[in-house]
């Protein structure tokens, strides 16, 4: 059997989503990256464990068995290149300054990828090929 390709680079809130609450990533991009391998930018770990730390994820377990989890075998990790470093700053000047989605977005363009994002200022930027994630609400069951 053939290895999947990545045609696919999760943002940091999709993949850890996907993870914690695989419902409410809409069936659409669910059965759009269901076969495929999925990048994954390594600054996500970061920002990952930035906000466990911040209070912002809470985990069932140790952040490590989280991370274990979340990079499964259907998930490529990405490293941070001179390249990617350098093409953050190609981005549009009005685009915001957060570190974490300038690298993803480099990413995703460097190695002509398509980013699954939630985040409309992305979407909106043009920067990379995106597929657009809005989360679905989860319904509370009485």
């Amino acid at each position: 059997m053939e290895t999947p390709q990545v045609r696919y680079i999760l943002d940091t809130a999709p993949w850890i989503n996907g993870v914690t609450l695989p419902d409410t990533i809409p069936l659409r991009i669910r059965r759009l990256i269901q076969h495929d391998k999925k990048g994954l930018c390594t600054v996500s770990l970061l920002e990952t464990a930035i906000l466990h730390r911040l209070g912002r994820l809470i985990v069932e377990g140790t952040l490590d068995e989280f991370l274990a989890v979340g990079v499964s075998e259907d998930v490529q990790l990405l490293e941070l290149t001179p390249g990617i470093a350098a093409r953050t700053n190609e981005l549009p000047e009005d685009f915001p300054g957060d570190p974490f989605d300038r690298a993803i977005i480099a990413t995703a363009a460097v190695h002509r990828l398509t980013l699954i994002t939630s985040d409309r200022v992305i979407r909106d930027a043009r920067a990379c090929a995106v597929e657009y994630c809005p989360f679905k609400r989860r319904r509370h069951h009485r």
